[in-house]
C-alpha cells in the first residue's frame, strides 16, 4: 500500500491549490537505452528487465529491491543485446535469451546464486535470433527458447536439458517468423508459440505434443499477426495478443472448447481501435484468467494499457509524457497488480510504472469569504486519468472541523494509482450540510478535468 499526501488550502469561490508533476520512474537514462525491453517479477514482486543499450551495443539488466535499481552490464562482447527476453528461475536468478548482431548468433545469459553470468552461443547455424527470441522455464530451471532464423526464414525453437542444447525447426512453411514470436511452457512442460507468418500476413500458433509439432493459422483477416503474445491459463489453453496492421487495431485471441460442436476453435475480438494502437503487445493473465496487455499507441506516441475483468474491456492510458510507450513488456505480481517496463523515445530511457492499491491524505481547510473558517460542509472528490476517465469518486459527509479537513481516500474504498503518473483532482464542496447535496464551489474544474496529483513510489 502507498500513501500519497496532496495538501491544499481553499476559501469559498476563491480556490488556491498545489500541483505537483512526475514522470514514471527512470531506471536507466544513458541516451538510447532501453530498447527491447522484457520483465519479470521475482517472489518478492520487485521487478527484474532485460533490455538493449543502443548507444554501447550491450545487453544491459536492471532489478529493484527495497533499496532501488541495481544495473549491470551483462554482455558486451560486440553488438549485442537485440531482442532480449527474459525469465526467473526458482531462486529469482534472471535468464535472457538475446540477438548477437555481430555473429547473427542467438545467445543466452543465466545469473546463477553467487552473482556470476554465464553466456552462451545457442545456434549459429546461419544469422539466428533476430526479431525478438522468447524465453519461458521449465519446472527443472531450463531454458526454452522461440526465435527466427533469418537465413532460413523459419520459426525455430530450442531447448536446454541436463545433457546439452537440442535445436529444432518448428515451422518452414515460407517466411515465419519474422519480427515477433512469444513462447509459454504448459504443465507438462510443452511449448506453445504465437508468431507472425511473413508470407501470407497471418498470426500463427504452434504447439507440441507427445506426438509432435501442431501448427495452426489463427488470423487471417487482412495483415495481422505482428508484435504478438503469448500467455496460457490454467488449462494450458493460450491466449494472444496481436497488431492488425491493416485496421491499425490491438487484437485478442484465446483458444475454448465449444461444447456444442465438441471441438477446439478460437475466439477473436478487437480491444482498441482508436487511433493507430497496438503495436509492442504484452499479455499476462491474472489469477481468473483475464486478459492485461500493455502496448503503443502510435497516433498519441503514448503507453496505453488494457485489461478484461468479466464485464468487459477497460483502456487506459499510462504514460502520455513524450513520445512513450514502446518495446512494452507486462507482468502481474500476486495481486494482480501489472507491472510494465517500456522505453521512452524522446529522451532515449529505460521507463517502468506499475498499479498498485494507494492512499491518498487529502487535507485542506474553507473559509467564508471573510476569512472565517467553516463549521459544516461535506465533499465529493473524483479522481480522472489523462483521457479524461473518472478512476476514483468518493463522498465525505461532514468531514470540516473547525474549518480544515484531513481524509483519506482509498480507506474505505479501492484507490489503485499509476507509479508516477498524472491524475486530475476535482472536490465539490457542499458548504453548511452534513449530508453531500449540491456544490457550492468546485475545485479543480478547469479544462480538461482539473488539477494534477502523482502517485509517488
Amino acid at each position: 500500500m502507498k500513501r500519497v499526501c496532496m495538501g491544499f488550502m481553499f476559501a469559498l469561490l476563491v480556490v488556491t491549490a498545489a500541483m505537483a508533476v512526475a514522470s514514471a520512474e527512470v531506471v536507466d537514462t544513458e541516451r538510447y537505452i532501453g530498447w527491447d525491453t522484457s520483465i519479470a517479477l521475482d517472489s518478492q514482486g520487485f521487478p527484474h528487465i532485460s533490455y538493449y543499450d543502443a548507444t554501447n551495443k550491450d545487453l544491459k539488466y536492471a532489478r529493484k529491491d527495497a533499496s532501488g535499481w541495481h544495473i549491470e552490464t551483462v554482455d558486451s562482447e560486440g553488438d549485442v543485446g537485440r531482442h532480449t527476453s527474459i525469465a526467473l528461475d526458482s531462486n529469482n536468478n534472471p535468464h535472457i535469451s538475446y540477438y548477437d548482431a555481430t555473429n547473427g548468433d542467438l545467445k543466452y545469459a543465466r545469473k546463477d546464486s553467487a552473482g556470476y553470468w554465464h553466456i552462451e552461443t545457442v545456434d549459429s547455424a546461419g544469422f539466428v535470433g533476430k526479431y525478438t527470441s522468447s524465453i519461458a522455464l521449465d519446472s527443472q530451471g531450463f531454458p526454452h527458447i522461440s526465435y527466427y532464423d533469418w537465413t532460413n526464414g523459419d520459426l525455430k525453437y530450442a531447448y536446454k536439458d541436463a545433457s546439452g542444447w537440442h535445436i529444432e525447426t518448428v515451422d518452414s512453411a515460407g517466411d515465419v517468423g519474422k519480427y515477433t514470436s512469444s513462447i509459454a511452457l504448459d504443465s507438462q512442460g510443452f511449448p506453445h508459440i504465437s508468431y507472425y507468418d511473413n508470407s501470407n500476413d497471418n498470426l500463427k500458433y504452434a504447439y507440441k505434443s507427445a506426438s509432435g509439432w501442431h501448427i495452426e493459422t489463427v488470423d487471417s483477416e487482412g495483415w495481422v499477426g505482428k508484435y504478438t503474445s503469448i500467455a496460457l491459463d490454467s488449462r494450458g489453453w493460450p491466449h494472444i495478443s496481436y497488431y492488425d496492421a491493416t485496421n491499425k487495431d490491438l487484437k485478442y485471441a484465446y483458444k475454448f472448447f465449444n461444447p456444442l460442436r465438441q471441438r477446439f476453435e478460437w475466439h477473436i475480438e478487437t480491444v482498441d481501435s482508436e487511433g493507430d494502437v497496438g503495436a509492442f503487445t504484452s499479455i499476462a493473465l491474472d489469477s481468473q484468467g483475464f486478459p492485461h496487455i500493455s502496448y503503443y499507441d502510435d497516433s498519441n506516441d503514448n503507453l496505453k494499457y488494457a485489461y478484461y475483468d468479466g464485464s468487459g474491456w477497460h483502456i487506459e492510458t499510462v504514460d502520455s509524457e513524450g513520445d512513450v510507450g514502446s518495446y512494452t513488456s507486462i507482468a502481474l505480481d500476486s495481486n494482480n497488480n501489472p507491472h510494465i517496463s517500456y522505453y521512452d523515445y524522446r529522451n532515449g530511457d529505460l521507463k517502468y510504472t506499475t498499479k498498485q492499491p494507494t492512499i491518498v491524505n487529502l487535507q485542506g481547510g474553507i473559509t467564508d469569504t471573510n476569512g472565517n473558517p467553516v463549521s459544516t460542509a461535506s465533499m465529493r472528490v473524483t479522481i480522472k486519468n489523462v483521457d479524461g476517465n473518472v478512476v476514483y469518486q468518493e463522498t465525505l459527509n461532514d468531514v470540516i472541523e473547525n474549518g480544515k479537513f484531513n481524509v483519506l481516500l482509498g480507506a474505505t474504498q479501492k484507490l489503485e494509482l499509476w507509479e508516477g503518473v498524472k491524475y486530475y483532482l476535482i472536490i465539490e464542496v457542499d458548504v453548511d450540510s452534513t449530508t453531500f447535496s449540491t456544490a457550492d464551489v468546485t475545485f479543480g474544474d478547469d479544462t480538461p478535468a482539473g488539477d494534477i496529483i502523482v502517485f509517488y513510489p
